[in-house]
């Protein structure tokens, strides 16, 4: 009498259909999150509409989680194809982290950058969903169950994956974002502020003149260190006059003042106004409030009112609201050129009947006040810098 036959051996359990339900999702929330992101950024380019921003960030933001979650999966089980998944949970943050050296030498061509970006998201989700059904259908579910390997859990794929993340993959982000981040500063503040592995550096420039006359161009931040500001108030002149920075507010526009405490406590440091004592004839070279748009005015008061409350019940509708087309050109005419101009014309007044003059203001004001100056036949004499806010113990 012969004994049956065996039952057919598996290389591996039958797939989950969680799994592979969850995969589909990540394909699926890939192209579909490129493909808004692209259309707001079209919006943007061609109409100046955002009727997609808020959707378009929503929708990154949770692909970005999704992305990390992927990682996870592929870590946890050598089942998911990493060929098809690695490049999904890593094109986001690669991507955006490696545009930023476009985005600071190119910003007038940002939205083309991020357009580009995004239809590049679209067409990398769809080349991967056509290699893994044969054509590029959106037949449910996308991922099928036989595409998945037919492996177990294994530690050396733990360990790989985890290490890569946490030795390769984050670390090198975060080098090239800081790399991106010194470009930033280098043109943006025309060198008056330095990124260096020990800390943030503020450049202060000397410059005279033929006829005895100086100048001292001195870039502020808002927080830093103690040392900071009494190393700057200690290498004031004897008697200079001081053009202070500081936007008056007649009007009571804001109804309050700006606070800059949280943001002092989260880099260990102070608030200016609170410890920087200048000496010499102090000079109050800002405008008022009064003069910036009502878009500006608009602006600013949310924004204090955010940094007051956070992010609460009343204060997320403001975050989520839109900002009207062309704010960025009125922001700037507001917050730096019409307040350069103001304090240039101060300048130029006080300079007849002063021998120094010292002007300790905001970094991003700095490039266009020196090129200024230079035309009023100044020449940079010596520059000192000073250590703002310090890295590490």
């Amino acid at each position: 009498m012969s004994s049956p036959p065996p039952l057919p051996q598996t290389d591996a359990p039958s797939a989950s259909p969680c799994l592979t339900l969850l995969l589909s999702v990540a394909l699926l929330a890939f192209v579909g999150s490129g493909l808004i992101s692209f259309l707001s950024d079209a919006l943007l380019g061609i109409f100046q509409r955002q009727d997609l921003a808020v959707a378009a960030a929503l929708a990154w933001f949770l692909m970005l989680l999704l992305g990390g979650l992927i990682y996870l999966l592929m870590a946890l089980t050598p089942r998911v194809p990493k060929r098809i998944f690695l490049p999904i949970s890593l094109y986001l943050p690669v991507t955006m982290v490696g545009v930023l050296p476009l985005l600071v030498y190119f910003p007038d061509r940002a939205v083309l950058i991020l357009c580009a970006v995004s239809l590049g998201q679209v067409l990398l989700g769809s080349f991967l969903i056509g290699r893994i059904r044969g054509a590029l259908t959106f037949h449910w579910p996308i991922f099928p169950e036989t595409h998945l390997k037919r492996c177990n859990f294994r530690w050396g794929n733990l360990i790989t994956m985890l290490s890569a993340a946490f030795f390769l993959i984050i670390p090198g982000l975060l080098l090239y974002l800081a790399f991106s981040a010194k470009l930033a500063l280098a043109k943006f503040t025309d060198g008056f502020v330095k990124l260096g592995p020990s800390g943030i550096f503020m450049e202060v420039r000397k410059y005279s003149r033929d006829d005895g006359k100086k100048i001292t161009l001195m870039p502020m931040s808002h927080v830093g260190e103690v040392e900071f500001y009494q190393e700057l108030a200690a290498s004031f002149p004897e008697n200079p006059v001081v053009l202070m920075e500081g936007v008056s507010d007649s009007e009571k526009t804001l109804n309050t003042h700006s606070d800059y405490s949280k943001m002092a406590q989260a880099v260990g440091g102070v608030e200016q106004v609170r410890v920087f004592k200048p000496r010499g004839e102090i000079v109050a070279a800002d405008v008022d409030i009064s003069s910036f748009s009502p878009a500006t005015r608009e602006l600013l008061k949310n924004a204090m009112m955010l940094h007051a409350k956070g992010v609460t019940a009343e204060t997320l509708p403001i975050l989520m609201k839109p900002t009207p087309p062309g704010l960025e050109k009125q922001l700037i005419d507001d917050i730096l050129t019409k307040r350069n101009h103001h304090l240039l014309e101060m300048l130029k007044a006080r300079l007849p009947s002063s021998e120094h003059i010292v002007v300790p203001w905001g970094a991003a004001h700095m490039p266009e006040i020196a090129r200024e100056i230079q035309k009023l036949g100044f020449h940079q004499a010596e520059t000192q810098d000073f250590r703002a806010i310090r890295f590490g113990p």
